[in-house]
């Protein structure tokens, strides 16, 4: 992908997210996250538990809450993070769901407040 396409798709991303956390939050909208960064050795110990060559990561979208930013290593910033977007990784081959806990990665650095 080019560079100014990436910077186009992150631009009509934060324009939305921007817009969209004003209309449901209103006073209380919260500066959304646009990025999740896992470390290399998070991303290799995941991609070991798949097949070599039906195997890859699978990324879902979710929102953290009160009952889910346990997740979180970071409980003293704990509420920082409600509301706030994050993604799930989680080993998969041929696009299956994780069928175990050692398959499944939360707790990026969410930009921002971690930028």
């Amino acid at each position: 992908m080019d560079l100014e396409k990436f910077d186009i798709l992150k631009r009509n991303y934060e324009k939305f997210i921007q817009e969209a956390e004003k209309a449901i939050n209103q006073e209380s909208a919260k500066r959304q996250t646009r990025s999740v960064w896992f470390d290399r050795e998070t991303i290799e110990k995941l991609l070991a538990q798949t097949d070599p060559k039906q195997g890859g990561i699978k990324i879902y979208l979710g929102m953290y809450d009160e009952r889910t930013v346990s997740e979180r290593d970071d409980a003293e910033r704990a509420s920082d993070y409600i509301g706030k977007l994050t993604v799930v990784l989680t080993a998969s081959n041929e696009n299956q769901d994780p069928g175990q806990e050692t398959m499944i990665v939360n707790g990026g650095k969410v930009c921002p407040p971690d930028c």
